[in-house]
């Protein structure tokens, strides 16, 4: 028996050897195999497509614009320059050998040892990386194939790498992958872009090591490595480059720290690819990053050719951004050392397809975007998407715009914002805060509804804001990061599309005929807002640019809405700001625009408002617009239209006695609030006696100047008339209040020193001059006044924390933390239409 068991074992142990030498052996056959197929695959590949290691000519990438018409092409012809390699200097080869492939001369088209640590490296990653390819296979892929990283690819590009070893030499080779590989900007070959980069050629005797070493640097990620695009980046990788060289024994150590010390290039001496008209290149670049990030396309493969990238582009509105951005007079006056910058973006109202867009007054090609990547305080343009928007929308019988809100002076658990004109009421109506900018309302009702609606809201619209933003602070704009004119412009698209918030973006389709790829944009949009909380909120903010703080942003015979905004300077005195904005539509564009100086500092002031953001966009979309029909904005269907009721308010008049500096006269500042829409003025001037004297009469401004010819106690009252001149309740009499005067007398000389506000008291009063902000256009004014006590907010310049900005009390935030320093809230515009006093 055991005879028997030890011979079946035997048996079964001489089966599985002959099972696995005839595994081994089909293996092997299957390697061998394998490995033919591979070369008469790339062999194949390379005989039916030899052409194109001969002619670089490619077709032309063209961009159209949102009509179809071309935009732009990008022309890749023959190298203007093609360079034999030896003709080529030895250190410039070697740098490329050096970073790409310093065992090019050892290995036949693939590396082994290169490929075992990219699977290492994939592995890690979770995904296929570039790494691992030798030279011979980049110049496989740039001649023949596509970027899609596919193992399929991957193989391919392998396959053909080894036919390419077999058919040519490794000078060869290496010879066309140099006069092809992609250095940036538009331009293959290093021949090229030498001449682009450095402005002489390769085999310049003034060629040097850290030029070589730049030019060697950039094939890993052309973008970010341009020395004009991030020229940080770009030399901590070409000294990376240098100090390789120095370690492969390339370059001396002397020869390393010269090199490394070497400045990088500032500006391209030739310009690349087909001439794009001036002023469309932030458009276009902002493009090119979509067409990666969306469509996977990069800025290599457009640059090959090939590619038709249809776009939302508008040239009417682009040309009409160009032509106001040129006009100096469209923005506040330069400071010292420069001047104002600006950015704006026009996106459609219905499709969030972006028109155009300035990204700076100056824009660099590849540079700072300032309408998509900047991120500052968008003060009281906040308003109606962080607070009024989400308020109407949880609950349209409650909150809407007849809704009567808190407007009295009060702190919200150590957190007491101020209306900018100092004049408060019992209530006033969520239409009437909006139109006249008021900012304790908004804040009341954010701390009604909860923070936490707002963010969620917010979120919707594409705003994401940080953890420290928990705070009634939001309400009025006063972010920890701040927002950029792209997302305010996206966030505004709920108000003029139903409720539907569309993404913003410039790319409809791409598509390569060659290649058989068809990829289209598949529109981002989803409801944010009931389509009558949208309408309502609409309602209000159309009403603000008829009447309110936006009346600059009209255009004649054109239905517009929108909302200002301005931030306080942190840097000048109370009659500086730090942002303007404005923020608006019509029934085709939206529009978000925005004005400061970057950075700011006492050399650098912004004395002009939101006004002047108004008026960019009534210029741009009333010239953009032309030859289009008027149109009206159409009411979602089923919602009632609301007749919004308003409580005529008591007139509330104050009279602040200040002095003329120019001439030592008297002066009484007057200024009210209150009155209905339509309203006209006439203003009294009261003596001792009773006797009522008219001073101005018919008067549709809020404020008036009283020049004295001698210290009498008057007193002054203000009578509203109706269109029809029917007189209205009349103010109650107010005598002159003295107290600016008085501390204009009892000012400290020596106060004006660096750290506190121009003009502002040791105490925190107001400036001793007696002056007011003065109107900036639109009836607009800071927020500086004081609290009705004569004191103002310490100086935000010192560092310290005002007292309208304490940290709110967790259960009046949702759960905000008294950890939380909350950002300064932007002090904002209003209706009040102070003249410059000095001029009397």
């Amino acid at each position: 028996m055991a005879a028997k068991a030890k011979k079946k074992v035997k048996k079964k142990k001489n089966n599985l050897l002959m099972i696995a030498v005839s595994f081994a052996i089909f293996l092997f056959l299957s390697v061998i195999g394998g490995y033919f197929a591979l070369l008469y695959a790339g062999d194949r590949m390379i005989e039916e497509n030899v052409q194109k290691l001969q002619d670089l000519k490619a077709e032309p990438t063209v961009i159209y614009d949102k009509h179809g018409v071309e935009m732009t092409s990008l022309i890749r012809q023959k190298n203007r320059e093609y360079k034999p390699i030896n003709e080529m200097p030895k250190v410039l080869i070697n740098a490329f050998l050096a970073v790409e492939d310093k065992r090019f001369y050892e290995h036949k088209g693939v590396d082994m040892v290169r490929i075992g640590g990219a699977i290492v490296n994939d592995i890690k990653k979770g995904s296929l990386a570039e790494g691992g390819s030798t030279i011979t296979q980049q110049l496989a892929r740039n001649v023949f194939l596509t970027l899609d990283q596919t193992f399929w690819r991957k193989t391919k590009e392998m396959s053909i790498a080894i036919g390419l070893e077999r058919k040519y030499s490794k000078d060869q080779i290496l010879e066309m992958y140099l006069n092809r590989v992609y250095l940036g900007e538009g331009e293959f070959g290093v021949e090229d872009a030498a001449r682009y980069y450095f402005g002489r050629s390769v085999s310049d005797d003034k060629f040097t090591v850290a030029e070589a070493a730049m030019l060697a640097a950039i094939p890993k990620a052309p973008s970010t490595y341009s020395p004009f695009n991030n020229p940080e980046k770009a030399k901590l990788r070409r000294d990376t480059v240098i100090r390789l060289m120095y370690e492969q024994g390339i370059i001396t150590n002397e020869q390393k720290d010269a090199a490394q010390a070497e400045p990088l290039p500032t500006e391209p001496h030739e310009v690349a690819g087909a001439s794009l008209k001036k002023g469309y290149r932030a458009f276009f670049d902002n493009m090119v990053e979509e067409s990666e990030a969306k469509f996977g396309v990069t800025e290599e493969e457009l640059y090959r050719g090939g590619w038709h990238i249809y776009t939302t582009f508008d040239p009417k509105v682009q040309d009409a951004m160009i032509e106001e951005y040129a006009n100096a007079k469209n923005f506040p006056k330069d400071g010292a050392k420069r001047g104002v910058e600006s950015s704006m973006i026009v996106i459609d109202a219905k499709t969030g397809g972006i028109a155009g867009m300035m990204g700076g007054r100056n824009y660099a090609p590849k540079g700072f975007n300032y309408a998509t990547d900047m991120k500052r305080q968008p003060g009281s343009s906040f308003k109606p998407i962080a607070v009024f928007a989400p308020a109407v929308n949880k609950d349209i019988n409650k909150w809407n715009a007849n809704s009567q809100l808190s407007n009295k002076r009060q702190s919200f658990n150590g957190y007491e914002p101020r209306n900018y004109n100092n004049r408060y009421t019992e209530t006033v109506s969520m239409s009437r805060a909006m139109i006249d900018s008021a900012n304790i309302p908004p804040v009341w009702l954010l701390n009604e509804i909860g923070v936490s609606e707002s963010l969620a809201y917010l979120k919707t619209v594409g705003i994401e804001l940080t953890p420290k933003d928990r705070n009634l602070a939001i309400a009025l704009g006063g972010l920890d990061v701040g927002i950029s004119p792209l997302d305010m412009a996206q966030a505004y698209t709920p108000f003029v599309n139903g409720g539907v918030v569309s993404e913003a973006h410039s790319i409809t389709k791409v598509e390569n005929k060659a290649e058989g790829v068809v990829r289209e944009y598949k529109p981002q949009q989803a409801e944010a807002l009931k389509p009558e909380a949208a309408w309502e909120v609409h309602t209000m903010l159309e009403r603000a640019v008829q009447e309110g703080t936006g009346k600059a942003a009209r255009i004649s015979g054109r239905h517009v809405a929108g909302k200002t905004g301005t931030t306080q300077s942190i840097a000048g005195d109370s009659k500086a700001n730090k942002d303007a904005w404005f923020v608006g539509y019509t029934p085709e564009y939206v529009g978000a625009v925005w004005m400061g100086f970057d950075p700011e500092d006492k050399q650098h002031l912004m004395h002009q408002g939101s006004s002047m953001t108004a008026q960019m966009f009534s210029k741009v979309l009333a010239t953009a617009l032309k030859g289009v029909p008027s149109s009206d904005f159409v009411r979602p269907e089923g919602v009632v239209q609301h007749k919004q009721e308003e409580v005529k308010p008591e007139i509330q008049l104050a009279a602040d006695m200040s002095l003329d500096t120019s001439t030592n006269k008297l002066m009484v500042v007057l200024s009210w609030i209150g009155g209905a829409d339509g309203d006209t003025y006439d203003l009294y001037r009261i003596s001792e006696n009773g006797e009522r004297q008219l001073i101005s009469a018919g008067m549709k401004e809020t404020s008036y100047v009283d020049v004295l010819d001698s210290p009498k106690q008057y007193q002054y009252q203000v009578v509203p008339r109706n269109a029809q001149g029917e007189e209205g309740t009349p103010s109650k009499p107010v005598p002159i209040d003295s107290k600016k005067l008085e501390n204009l007398i009892n000012q400290d000389p020596g106060h004006n020193e660096e750290g506190n506000d121009q003009g502002q008291n040791p105490d925190g009063t107001e400036n001793g001059n007696g002056e007011i902000p003065p109107d900036q256009g639109t009836g607009e004014t800071s927020e500086h006044t004081n609290n009705g006590d004569g004191s103002q907010p310490p100086n935000p310049g010192t560092g310290e924390v005002p007292p309208d900005i304490l940290n709110p009390d967790p259960s009046q935030t949702d759960g905000s933390s008294n950890e939380i320093k909350l950002p300064p809230p932007p002090q904002e515009e209003g209706q009040n239409q102070f003249p410059d006093a000095s001029n009397g």
